[in-house]
């Protein structure tokens, strides 16, 4: 099998050089929005083949301290699984993991794997290698280079036990109703196999998962994947999972360049994130050659100032209100994102019990200058106010920061030059060691209809005073604690009320005094200025007709559930097929 997969391969690879060459010479243009294409009926499901996908970063590494985003990320998840998933109403459910059981004060959690999964080296996927991947993400580590920002997401965790070969207690510093959502962690907390956590060197260069394929090669440019001969599902007809071969994914930076490939059929998918709607939106109307796909909108837009950055402007709560109501969010969806965008108002969206109106910034160039005029007066001798933006390489992000720019400007906020680099050395700086090494993290997603991937982003520690997670004096005697005390150091705000209000929330096991709890948290956020509501979006994927792909959003979860069509990790591609 793998001699076949690896002919046809390099009859694509040799095609293309020259094929890409001429599709990415065009350029396209979109004046208005449609509705995605839905998946036809397409017989039953076949195995075999291989396809090519076009994803819009490159892959960093597969290992703890690797931050993917995009289509990055999705090309991992093709390798890696979690102990539980999100589905397409929001729920979070059990994957690797069959359920999960809180006890009655939500301290200490019972999870329950599935038995029987191995993971494609032949590795058997039981309780003590959960617990090895459970607590190396938090920062019980072999290896210093792993400790990454799952140290900050997990503080809350202090002890992983093993009662049996499928059974483990997780033990936790205080209680929290949603840890199945916070595992989930935006489709990153994947199980890893010991062979590759017990090797530091290798870890990022040689992933291996129990998801449906396995590597076959790797660059940060390009992954090839092959099925998994040892992968643990079947669908509904007890039929082999996956259908496919395998897959190539190429990293095509410029978002016309995907579109322009996958409209041509030098590629048979192209992933596309919220701010390449130009593109998108073209797409959706070219349905006899493409067939578009888009999620829900999960990934929540927020920004957050960096407040203990040193010489930032947002140390003064009217630097940071200047230029929360400087924004026009509107004016950005509709002329950046074409219309495909969803501003709540909030930090988060209305299916997210955080959500609330209350204290939230409105865009109001009056209020912007006045608030601007008493920052600067805070500033002193630092004044005016100066703000750097970044970017990623692409054009279309490049063009997308010099609109927020301008529209800031409009208020007399000042700006440096926007610093540019590619998506992964820009996520390596914004979760750099030291802190966020920008004025602003932009864009930082919250995902999912529960609370559990926001607050880590916004609290101003991740180990509160008198934690009893016994990492806490590792770090210390290390000298470590200052690096990851500040969870995932965005804002580094510093201020414990916000610590508070969300332990309160995260406590509270009435479901509707939970809500008013977790409103008075995204009150407190809005008001201080220490998140700023953003564009809410989504992605997009899109398929070659002349491909033939079936099965796309129509494979069930273990659970029962259907996952999102596309979700950060991109399609499912564990029960497409090429018909």
């Amino acid at each position: 099998m793998n001699e076949r997969v690896t002919a046809i391969r390099a009859r694509k690879a040799k095609r293309w050089g020259v094929a890409m060459a001429i599709a990415l010479a065009g350029s396209v243009v979109a004046t208005s929005n449609t509705q995605a294409a839905t998946e036809a009926k397409s017989g039953a499901p076949k195995s075999g083949g291989t396809i090519t996908v076009a994803i819009d970063a490159t892959v960093g590494g597969h290992c703890f301290q690797n931050a993917l985003a995009g289509g990055g990320l999705g090309t991992s998840r093709s390798i890696f699984e979690q102990l539980f998933e999100r589905t397409r109403s929001g729920k979070f459910v059990g994957y690797l993991a069959e359920s999960a059981t809180p006890s009655a004060d939500n301290l200490v959690w019972t999870i329950k794997l599935r038995p029987g999964i191995k993971y494609s080296n032949g590795e058997p996927f039981n309780a003590a290698n959960v617990k090895l991947n459970l607590d190396v993400g938090r920062g019980d580590s072999p290896s210093a280079t792993y400790l990454g920002t799952g140290v900050a997401v997990n503080a809350n965790i202090s002890i992983v036990e093993v009662i049996d070969d499928i059974t483990l207690k997780v033990t936790l510093n205080k209680a929290d109703a949603n840890l199945p959502a916070l595992i989930y962690r935006a489709g990153r907390y994947v199980m890893r196999a010991s062979a590759q956590i017990n090797s530091p060197t290798t870890c990022p260069t040689n992933p291996i998962g129990t998801g449906p394929f396995m590597m076959q090669s790797y660059n940060p440019d390009q992954l090839v994947v092959v099925r998994n001969p040892n992968y643990w599902r079947k669908d509904g007809k007890g039929r082999q999972l996956p259908y496919l071969d395998g897959i190539t994914f190429i990293n095509v930076k410029e978002a016309s360049q995907r579109a322009a490939a996958v409209r041509t059929g030098t590629v048979d998918v192209a992933f596309f994130t919220q701010g390449d709607a130009t593109f998108t939106n073209d797409l959706f109307k070219r349905k006899s050659v493409v067939t578009g796909y888009k999620s829900t909108p999960t990934a929540w837009g927020q920004w957050v100032p960096n407040v203990g950055k040193a010489g930032s402007p947002f140390k003064f709560k009217n630097c940071r209100l200047a230029a929360a109501h400087a924004m026009d969010w509107n004016a950005y969806n509709k002329v950046r994102l074409k219309g495909t965008g969803d501003y709540s108002g909030s930090i988060v969206g209305k299916s997210n019990p955080m959500f609330t109106l209350e204290g939230a910034p409105k865009y109001d160039l009056a209020k912007a200058r006045e608030f601007l005029t008493a920052c600067n007066t805070d500033l002193g001798a630092a004044a005016p106010m100066k703000l750097t933006l970044y970017a990623d390489t692409s054009s279309q992000s490049l063009n997308n920061t010099k609109f927020i720019q301008a529209s800031m400007e409009k208020a007399g906020i000042q700006f440096n030059n926007i610093f540019q680099a590619e998506s992964t050395p820009l996520i390596g700086k914004i979760y750099a060691a030291g802190g966020n090494a920008f004025d602003f993290a932009e864009g930082t997603p919250a995902e999912g209809a529960s609370p559990a991937y926001v607050v880590p982003f916004a609290m101003s520690n991740a180990f509160p005073a008198g934690s009893t997670n016994p990492i806490v004096p590792k770090f210390k005697a290390a000298g470590l604690l200052g690096r990851f005390g500040i969870i995932l150091a965005l804002g580094n705000h510093g201020d414990t009320k916000v610590d508070d209000l969300v332990y309160a929330a995260q406590a509270e096991t009435n479901p509707a005094a939970a809500k008013t709890k977790w409103k008075a948290v995204t009150a407190y956020l809005q008001s201080e200025g220490y998140v700023i509501p953003a564009v809410h979006g989504g992605f997009k994927e899109f398929v070659n007709n002349k491909s033939k792909l079936g099965g796309v959003g129509t494979l069930k979860m273990p659970s029962g559930d259907l996952a999102d069509i596309v979700e950060t990790k991109g399609f499912e591609y564990t029960g497409i097929w090429k018909k």
